[in-house]
């Protein structure tokens, strides 16, 4: 029986956009898989490879709209360029950074987030197709997590558009998805890289995408420095029990880029290009061991008895 592999594609924001490197190696050396599992920009991208999988059209359709993108001067640039250089880029540390200013906590004191709903919409749903997950032409499966009910949220069914609206949401950054009688945030809370999603869509062998940001050296001591610390450390340290569950792990270097920081996406796709390119061996071998059926007991049995009688008959 073929085995079901999953691409599991994590959340990073715009380092997600190195899936699509990832995608177009997968197609390229013809490296089979049968289902994709999602997180955040994982999601996004997973769910429109899912709905139309051509990976060449999708790098091309996301180059153009990050073009219109940074012509709008959406304020997801605005936060970028807020920002003083370091080189420390994960979302907790910036998220420091401009409370400290004062920015961000003025408009997250009163609003859901420092985005409207209107312009998140405006944001996503040009890029995404608007059918039901069922109507995928690979079977998909996306993260987001529930704060309203403190539980993890798989979609594997209804709006393509809700579920990957959903996952992407950042908390603060993104307003919440309200979706029978949940409140939906970011999915990289919960399952950075979506392993146990694609256990649960009944993969064999999990291939895992991570695009997170290494965990920087601590130098603040602030009261919020430390808080903030605290619940990175908490989920850097859940992500890799996560991916002790994965078969394969590609780690394309795109852990310096900004989160926020949209303006190259063709080094980030280059970049899951390299890293898929290196780990192509790694990936054929565990197929091939998938695909191997197991010995028969009896066959077992045989091998098991032989190694007995060469001990025994060597000890003569």
């Amino acid at each position: 029986m073929e085995p079901r592999i999953c691409l599991a594609l994590g959340g990073g924001a715009a380092r997600g956009l190195a899936h699509l490197g990832v995608l177009k190696v997968f197609e390229e050396a013809k490296l089979p898989f049968h289902m994709i599992a999602g997180t955040s920009l994982g999601a996004l991208v997973g769910g429109l490879y899912a709905a139309q999988p051509d990976a060449r059209y999708w790098i091309e359709r996301v180059e153009q709209y990050l073009r219109s993108f940074r012509s709008r001067k959406t304020r997801l640039e605005f936060i970028r360029r807020l920002e003083q250089p370091n080189h420390n880029h994960g979302f907790f540390a910036d998220m420091a950074n401009l409370i400290r200013k004062g920015y961000f906590w003025g408009v997250t004191a009163t609003k859901p987030a420092f985005i409207s709903e209107q312009e998140y919409e405006e944001f996503l749903n040009p890029l995404i197709p608007d059918i039901q997950i069922e109507q995928s032409k690979i079977p998909f499966g996306c993260v987001a997590t529930d704060i309203y009910n403190g539980k993890r949220v798989v979609f594997t069914s209804g709006s393509l558009r809700t579920a990957v609206r959903a996952s992407c949401a950042l908390p603060g950054i993104f307003p919440p998805v309200r979706d029978s009688g949940m409140v939906l945030v970011d999915g990289g809370w919960v399952e950075r890289v979506p392993v146990i999603c694609a256990q649960n869509m009944g993969a064999d062998v999990i291939i895992a995408v991570d695009v997170s940001s290494e965990i920087a050296k601590f130098e603040d001591t602030s009261g919020l420095d430390i808080v903030l610390r605290a619940d990175a450390v908490s989920r850097v340290f859940l992500n890799e029990l996560l991916l002790d569950e994965a078969d394969v792990i590609i780690h394309p270097q795109v852990g310096s880029v900004h989160w926020a920081d949209f303006s190259n996406a063709r080094d980030l796709i280059r970049q899951g290009e390299l890293a898929t390119l290196e780990k192509i061996v790694d990936i054929r071998s565990t197929i091939i061991r998938a695909e191997a059926p197991p010995r028969k007991f009896v066959d077992q049995i045989k091998i098991l008895r032989d190694k007995i009688m060469e001990k025994v008959v060597g000890k003569q």
